[in-house]
């Protein structure tokens, strides 16, 4: 068999283009990263690599040994990783993704109780934007979903890797700085105002799944941003409206730094807690009865704590 270590090698040399860097990038030395290439190369009779004295390019058959090599390491650490936990009960690693709509800061009591009870197991938080959410999911990036959005995509539905419970309602405000030509609107607005101005909007984090926008209409002006803290700098700066989560909101419109205004655009939505049950073990079932049920659920990361910072809501 191919020694792991060589695949990882190839794999750094494939990456960087040049045996030096690969060579600094796993911390070893040149002259060892080129034997072990060398001998992977005698050991299957093809060429990996085209190699000149600046820069090394992968050949056809490199190329195919790359592509299939990154699945196997996968699979192998999917081995070690559910070996253990067949041993223990519990999970080497756990990875949960919190949708950018809830709110931040209780994660930080929940990695504080698990490291209390469970200091081995990794705990790895990310942060994903709507159907993001459920494409991490669904591709195993992570394990579990805090806010995935209500519309579940058909490949989850049918699947029976999965389940889910809700999070209760999730309610949206139009925003806007107080000179906005919007703000001075008294009536509702409508759509066909809101297509003169730029809508801000949070790139969606899904690879394979369709993206989706908090507020986008047919022919308006798009600035996307990566989280809901940029695109609130944007609006204080009076760059565009958007849609933000409620307890997102309402601290910047009690302090008069951003205008709510009546919109003719459906705004009720929920969301909810997703997880891979195919792969459960104890430390994911901890995890979920530490979230609790929807109420619980709902009031923790979902709504604005006024005893909170503001940092400790939004994303």
């Amino acid at each position: 068999m191919i020694p792991t270590e060589s695949l990882e090698i190839v794999r750094a040399v494939a990456h960087f283009r040049n045996f030096t860097a690969a060579a600094k990038h796993l911390h070893k030395v040149p002259s060892a990263i080129s034997y072990t290439v060398r001998k992977l190369e005698e050991r299957l009779d093809v060429q990996l690599f085209l190699r000149d004295s600046k820069r090394v390019e992968l050949t056809p058959a490199g190329e195919h040994f790359i592509q299939h090599t990154g699945k196997l390491l996968e699979a192998l650490e999917d081995l070690e990783n559910t070996t253990r936990q067949l041993a223990t009960g519990w999970e080497r690693e756990i990875k949960i993704a919190l949708d950018n709509v809830v709110n931040q800061g209780m994660v930080y009591d929940l990695i504080r109780d698990l490291q209390a009870i469970r200091p081995e197991t990794h705990l790895t938080v990310n942060t994903e934007v709507y159907n993001g959410s459920w494409d991490a999911l669904f591709h195993n990036r992570c394990q579990m979903v805090i806010g995935a959005p209500k519309q579940i995509p058909d490949n989850i539905l049918s699947s029976g890797r999965f389940a889910w419970k809700p999070m209760g309602e999730l309610n949206w405000d139009l925003v806007m700085a107080p000179d906005h030509p919007l703000a001075k609107q008294d009536s509702p607005i409508t759509e066909e105002m809101l297509k003169e101005y730029s809508s801000i909007c949070i790139q969606d984090t899904s690879r394979i799944f369709r993206q989706g926008y908090n507020l986008l209409l047919e022919d308006q002006n798009l600035l996307l941003m990566p989280s809901f803290r940029m695109a609130i700098e944007c609006l204080l700066k009076g760059l565009g409206v958007t849609l933000l989560p409620s307890h997102f909101a309402q601290p910047y419109i009690e302090q008069e730094l951003l205008v709510r205004k009546d919109v003719d655009i459906p705004m009720n939505d929920s969301c909810y807690l997703a997880w891979n049950q195919e792969t459960m073990g104890n430390g994911v079932r901890w995890v979920l009865d530490w979230l609790g049920e929807e109420k619980w659920l709902n009031k923790v990361w979902l709504q604005h704590d006024g005893n909170k910072p503001t940092g400790y809501h939004i994303p």
